[in-house]
């Protein structure tokens, strides 16, 4: 597939997710909050999280593999959108690390997703619009189809075990509740042998103390 075409497909899926969090869209949302059918918090988190995977291989594929091949092509108008470009991944990447903080709170994850889509409209754009008509200018069709077929191929290596998206920020911090816990244990467990050990000195102790006191009385 055209390297292009490639990445018109991806930024579509994207775009859907975004639909299926906001139910459809803002008009169709509404009608569904205001009849009771919009997505329940479980679902608008799975989505969210679905969102910030894809975005996390979509950024990688294309700084991995595609801006490189593009900044070869010596053009200095595409050498300036790839800066800028990059520096919009910059801001994605926060903005998916913010949803990632907020997937246990509905209201605050409805207001990070709604930010980071706002990113990710605005870059999708100025990509669609600016960078690639010219990318399609000076960069022959046969050499768009082998891209093509290498983000292809580094997107499935990416969405693998290998190259799979971080965990949640809500799966991070139960694992770390459950390494204070864990720690939390070994101190007690820890004590206890050390209130053991004491007592058991003491009492060791004790009897030869009072055979002393005896032999001074005699």
């Amino acid at each position: 597939m055209d390297a292009i075409a490639f990445l018109k497909k991806d930024h579509q899926k994207v775009t859907a997710l975004f639909q299926r969090f906001n139910d459809g869209g803002v008009l169709t949302g509404v009608v569904r909050r205001l009849t009771g059918n919009s997505a329940s918090p479980a679902q608008r988190r799975s989505t969210a999280e679905q969102i910030c995977r894809a975005l996390d291989v979509h950024t990688l594929i294309e700084e991995s593999t595609f801006y490189p091949a593009i900044r070869a092509l010596r053009d200095d108008a595409l050498d300036e959108m790839l800066d800028e470009a990059l520096r919009e991944h910059g801001s994605i990447k926060d903005r998916v690390e913010e949803v990632r903080q907020t997937l246990d709170d509905d209201d605050r994850l409805r207001t990070a997703v709604g930010r980071l889509q706002e990113c990710v409209d605005h870059h999708v754009r100025e990509e669609e619009r600016e960078m690639f008509p010219k990318i399609e200018e000076r960069m022959p069709a046969q050499e768009r189809a082998t891209l093509g077929r290498e983000l292809a191929t580094r997107q499935r290596s990416a969405a693998g075990p290998a190259g799979a998206a971080r965990p949640s920020g809500r799966r991070v911090a139960a694992a770390r509740a459950t390494r204070r816990k864990k720690s939390v244990k070994r101190a007690t467990a820890s004590t206890a042998a050390a209130r053991r050990h004491v007592r058991k000195t003491a009492a060791k102790t004790k009897p030869a103390r009072s055979t002393g006191k005896a032999r001074r009385a005699r």
